[in-house]
């Protein structure tokens, strides 16, 4: 399949982008990157746009060794120095994490290790060349409350301050929490879940431990998802976010090429059993027009017989490639990820989930028992009507 059909209509800072993603999937695609960076373009527009679709590194990296002759001397500059402080950063965190990991298994909770550093060495073969703010691990939903103490310990302070009981009522809400270390400017979320419960397409957690795959890192061995489970998440992901970053329409694209043993018989299987099919078919839908992935015959029949998968992936191509890169606001997001949920109940409790959904900031706020905890439904309403009207109430009456 040809990639989209509207790329030459793009900016030229998102057409450079665009090309210098491809030539780090495919080599042959390189030349796309001198003709691109030829183009007169705004060179800082196109540093924030890469920085904004999590490509900073792609860009740097392609550009200097595909068309370091076109670009201005001080660009070129700023582009040697961002990728050496994104590399330091990097290698920080991964250090971090291979820490974490070690703190976790001795202290005999089980860890998968997910996105981040993982994903960079996992897909990429250089922690350096995926761009990456925070760690991602996943451990068994009863041992969350012990790996949560245990990180504690090493300085990485919870989200929030919660008693047992209150844990134990955030995880039935929840799928994760953040833990920071200020000094070391240091995020870890650690997860339970691979989606917020009470969807019902949410995967069950049992399903990213029974194939588990190792990645090496420093000569260490980091469990993480199997391939299968890791285009799920990837897919679920996206879907979550409204699909706006072409960094992980990118990273699918890479992990579809380099895993030709990819068992699509079970993606199908999970995708009809976790009500995902229309997430996976937007997904890879985006992978085929982008990026020219080979899909399996049958995988590109079952993608394409869904129309409404298809209308989502043309809207999110539009947004995406022909981004206003001369405007100060941000892109306005169509709640896309909620027009790929499959079920009415899904849809509605999209609403429920971010809106009338309770959080610990309600529970700091007013603590109550737990046979008055209905009552926190109508104080979330109030909090977010407070907060969302507020500055435009306070903006009136301020001279």
């Amino acid at each position: 399949m040809r990639p989209f059909e509207s790329d030459q209509h793009a900016p030229p800072e998102m057409q450079l982008l665009l090309a210098c993603a491809r030539g780090q999937l495919n080599p042959a695609a390189a030349g796309e990157i001198a003709s691109a960076a030829g183009q007169p373009l705004d060179w800082l527009k196109a540093i924030d746009l890469a920085s904004g679709h999590g490509l900073s590194p792609i860009l740097s990296c392609q550009v200097q060794q595909h068309a370091t002759a076109r670009v201005p001397e001080t660009i070129r500059v700023c582009l040697t120095e961002r990728f050496r402080a994104h590399t330091i950063r990097n290698f920080e965190l991964t250090r971090e994490l291979l820490e974490v990991v070690s703190l976790l298994e001795k202290g005999g909770v089980d860890v998968l290790a997910f996105k981040g550093p993982v994903l960079a060495q996992q897909l990429y073969g250089d922690l350096s060349l995926r761009e990456f703010l925070d760690l991602d691990i996943l451990v068994a939903k009863s041992r969350a409350w012990a790996a949560i103490e245990l990180l504690s310990e090493k300085g990485l302070e919870p989200q929030f301050v919660l008693t047992r009981r209150q844990f134990a009522r955030f995880q039935r809400s929840s799928s994760h929490m953040g833990l920071y270390h200020a000094a070391k400017r240091v995020l870890v979320e650690v997860h339970w879940a691979l989606l917020s419960p009470g969807y019902t397409f949410s995967p069950a957690i049992q399903m990213a431990w029974e194939s588990v795959q190792s990645v090496s890192i420093a000569s260490r061995s980091i469990k993480t998802f199997s391939a299968e489970t890791q285009l799920l998440f990837s897919c679920l992901h996206q879907a979550k976010h409204n699909w706006s970053r072409l960094g992980w329409v990118m990273d699918l694209a890479a992990l579809i090429r380099q895993s030709p043993a990819m068992d699509w018989q079970q993606i199908q299987s999970r995708a009809g059993s976790f009500g995902t099919a229309r997430m996976i078919r937007v997904s890879l839908r985006l992978v085929q027009r982008l990026f020219q992935v080979t899909l399996p015959a049958r995988i590109i029949e079952w993608v394409a017989a869904d129309g409404c998968s298809v209308k989502i992936a043309e809207k999110i191509l539009k947004r995406l490639l022909l981004v206003d890169t001369t405007a100060n606001k941000p892109t306005p997001l169509d709640p896309l990820f909620r027009a790929s949920m499959e079920s009415l109940a899904d849809r509605t409790f999209y609403w429920f989930d971010n809106i009338l959904r309770p959080t610990p900031l309600e529970w700091a706020l007013l603590p109550l028992s737990d046979g008055l905890y209905a009552l926190y439904y109508p104080i979330r309403v109030g909090r977010l009507v407070w907060k969302h009207t507020a500055g435009r109430l306070l903006a009136r009456h301020i001279p």
